[in-house]
């Protein structure tokens, strides 16, 4: 599955067709999404400019096996690290009151070609280790806009869909790796941890011109354990389960419907 998506990244290399992509560790990959949904070790250049890259398996086992040494050792994880998220105005002039963005994905390709942005919000205080562990998880609703005229217009909306800060054990499924990805008529969601549990979720969603609307695809649930095998050149983290979920082509589930199980 590397090479595949190696040969995915290396098609791409070298075409920025000015999509954006901000949020927690998320930069451009609109053209990569299948590749990325396939992978979960692909990375992305730090320059939307630049080619995306390939990372080893064992480059990403070995930071998820770093911080989960952190975790057991002293006890506490790293501060949460929210990463401001550039949006354009007419989208950040439309965001929901009392919201913030927080993960976000622009893209000028979309069948039709009109841009479009795919925005997860969370209320400004939630995020970091200041917050009450009393305190209610509140939802993250994941807002896609259409872009036309210089005026944003939203056209889908699920506030369900999005993990909660509580919902991924000892870390937050969309701090530690939420992002989004763009490619044509489809877009995927990815969230995860990598202390105490290790686990990635993929949520795949296509535009189905017929109903106007985007309409659920596949989910791809994939974990991984500490690896007990001995030996400096063995994995810190082996697979511990892959679960692929299709949806029914006879019935779709619209975004505004679909709910996580």
């Amino acid at each position: 599955m590397i090479g595949s998506a190696r040969r995915a990244a290396a098609k791409s290399a070298g075409r920025h067709d000015g999509t954006w992509g901000s949020g927690f560790g998320s930069v451009d990959r609109c053209r990569i999404t299948e590749a990325m949904t396939e992978n979960p070790y692909l990375a992305f250049a730090s320059n939307p400019n630049e080619a995306p890259f390939v990372r080893t398996a064992r480059s990403v086992s070995l930071r998820v096996h770093l911080a989960a040494v952190i975790l057991l050792v002293t006890g506490a994880r790293p501060a949460a690290a929210w990463e401001p998220v550039v949006l354009p105005a007419a989208v950040k002039a439309k965001l929901p009151t009392g919201y913030v963005a927080r993960v976000a994905s622009c893209s000028r390709t979309w069948d039709p070609p009109q841009p479009i942005c795919i925005v997860v919000v969370a209320r400004p205080d939630e995020g970091g280790e200041g917050r009450s562990a009393m305190q209610k998880a509140s939802a993250r609703p994941l807002l896609v806009y259409r872009l036309a005229g210089g005026v944003a217009t939203l056209i889908d909306r699920n506030d369900r869909i999005v993990l909660h800060r509580d919902e991924g054990g000892q870390c937050d499924p969309v701090e530690d790796a939420g992002q989004i990805a763009i490619k044509g008529r489809y877009f995927t969601l990815e969230s995860g941890v990598a202390c105490g549990q290790h686990w990635t979720d993929f949520t795949t969603f296509r535009f189905d011109p017929a109903l106007r609307s985007f309409v659920w695809q596949n989910r791809i649930f994939e974990s991984s354990r500490l690896n007990s095998g001995a030996g400096p050149s063995a994995p810190a983290m082996v697979p511990n389960g892959r679960k692929v979920t299709r949806a029914d082509p006879r019935h779709p589930i619209r975004l505004g419907a679909y709910r996580p199980r």
